[in-house]
């Protein structure tokens, strides 16, 4: 289901969760639920759709136009420089226009291997046709073997490399 703004608190802890970020101050939580509730940030949730399992929810994806990526990025960066630094400028794009970008995929623990990963990347595909897109891509971590499994039994292949925060990601394309 499409998230609302009224998501916005479980949309942060799962962005968090997506980053492997174990963040328990709440201060931090409430800032990312306040820029998730914004309809401007790469973590809005109007890029958010939530997985429900038995009516609970289970699953969190982000996902947008790359085509606004450096608009949304400009704003959202800025607004949590004590997750992304100081120096983010001049990092790679991890999207730009003719993307559909999936920017962030979490399950909550005690549903996963329930197939919810793989239905909002099949929700991503879907959104990605009715925009129009012809690329699906997403930025993955080498070393995370099952993301990289998931990733790639969904369709998606490696196409080079992007550095992000100072990382060094694979960059994964879905025609």
């Amino acid at each position: 289901m499409r998230a609302t703004a009224a998501d916005s608190r479980f949309i942060a802890e799962n962005v968090l969760r997506a980053l492997h970020i174990d963040e328990t101050d709440e201060r931090h939580i409430n800032h990312l639920a306040d820029i998730s509730r914004r309809e401007d940030t790469l973590y809005s949730w109007r890029n958010s759709t939530i997985a429900l399992y038995d009516g609970v929810q289970a699953g969190l994806m982000v996902a947008y136009d790359g085509a606004r990526y450096r608009q949304m990025r400009d704003i959202t960066f800025p607004m949590i420089r004590m997750y992304v630094g100081d120096d983010y400028h001049n990092m790679d794009d991890e999207s730009c226009a003719g993307e559909y970008y999936l920017d962030s995929l979490a399950v909550l623990p005690e549903y996963r291997n329930k197939g919810i990963a793989s239905a909002l990347i099949q929700e991503m595909f879907r959104q990605r046709d009715e925009a129009g897109i012809p690329l699906a891509t997403i930025a993955v971590d080498p070393d995370n073997d099952t993301a990289y499994r998931l990733y790639t039994r969904n369709g998606f292949r490696p196409d080079g490399r992007i550095s992000v925060f100072g990382t060094t990601y694979d960059r994964l394309i879905c025609p």
